[in-house]
């Protein structure tokens, strides 16, 4: 599993996309995702009390990408293992991101990404992860690709850890409530 987990990691680090594929704009959470692969479904944009969450769906993988409303505190660094121990207890993925992962580049902004393969024996599947934490603007950013896949890892999960290399970060506009 360890050699998967580095391919699914440098696809993040190093692979650009050949072919560029559908642009979407999540204007609520100020990112904008290039080089989606197509029949990629409409991103389901839900505000929660603590955020913004995107979510979208290519064939057997899953992105979702959440942004925190309220600011980082002073200090705040996602190579911290402190600070994403704090993260993995916040957010109960079943990844730990403390002491698992590199440091990463995401939209230009210095990240944390963790990829992980869990078996599940019970139901003769493994559940791949790649997640990543970044600071924009002061503002956590949780990126999750996750996809479940028997025998092998999905490659629509390997095409949507790709596409994460297209992404960038805008200012978050958000309609006025009056």
């Amino acid at each position: 599993m360890r050699r998967s987990s580095f391919l699914a990691l440098a696809a993040v680090l190093l692979a650009p996309l050949a072919a560029h594929g559908n642009d979407v704009d999540l204007p609520e959470l100020g990112v904008r995702l290039g080089t989606l692969p197509g029949g990629m479904t409409q991103p389901q944009v839900t505000q929660r009390a603590a955020g913004y969450d995107a979510v979208m769906r290519f064939g057997l993988a899953t992105l979702e990408i959440f942004r925190e409303d309220d600011p980082v505190p002073v200090g705040s660094d996602v190579a911290d293992p402190r600070y994403r121990a704090l993260l993995d207890r916040r957010y109960r993925g079943g990844v730990e991101s403390k002491t698992l992962g590199a440091p990463t580049s995401l939209g230009g902004h210095s990240a944390w990404t963790v990829v992980d393969a869990r078996e599940d024996s019970s139901a003769d599947l493994t559940h791949y992860t790649c997640l990543s934490y970044v600071i924009v603007d002061q503002h956590l950013y949780r990126v999750a690709v996750t996809a479940d896949g028997s025998p092998g890892r999905p490659p629509e999960f390997d095409s949507l850890v790709k596409a994460l290399s297209g992404v960038s970060f805008e200012q978050v506009q958000r309609p006025s409530r009056g």
